[in-house]
């Protein structure tokens, strides 16, 4: 049986090795605490693979974070924020980001299920295989 550890090296070894270094663009907003808590989550989840990390201090719209994260040429938008604001935010971003780049959020909301119908299918969280979850990213950007 292979060891997991050697398959972490090569999904690094693949980031390492690609044209582009995929950039992920941490989204923060709203409540501080879980925006905070949810960047560092997600910042380590794709460190893993060797992904560049675009942390910020957070942003007072969604359209500002958009905006910031299109100018910076993100790979990946996370948004990080709380459960419950989640329900507004997502929508709004998911549809400013207009496919742009690989939109994720940060948590297992309550309100998963209505922004899967709405098309967002990205959700990071502790229970999240987090192996699979970068194999299938690196699957869509490494060139």
């Amino acid at each position: 049986m292979k060891s997991q550890a050697s398959d972490f090296e090569r999904l690094r070894l693949a980031t390492e090795h690609a044209a582009n270094r995929p950039k992920v663009f941490m989204l923060t907003i709203g409540n501080l605490a879980m925006r905070l808590a949810r960047a560092q989550f997600s910042s380590n989840f794709f460190g893993c693979a060797g992904y560049e990390i675009i942390d910020n201090i957070g942003f007072d719209t969604v359209q500002a974070g958009i905006d910031a994260a299109l100018e910076k040429g993100a790979d990946i938008v996370v948004l990080c924020s709380s459960d419950d604001e989640y329900a507004t935010y997502a929508p709004e971003a998911f549809k400013a980001l207009d496919g742009k780049a690989e939109f994720v959020v940060a948590g297992a909301p309550a309100c998963a299920e209505e922004l899967q119908a709405q098309g967002i299918t990205n959700f990071i969280n502790v229970r999240s295989n987090v192996l699979e979850t970068l194999q299938a990213f690196n699957a869509k950007l490494l060139k």
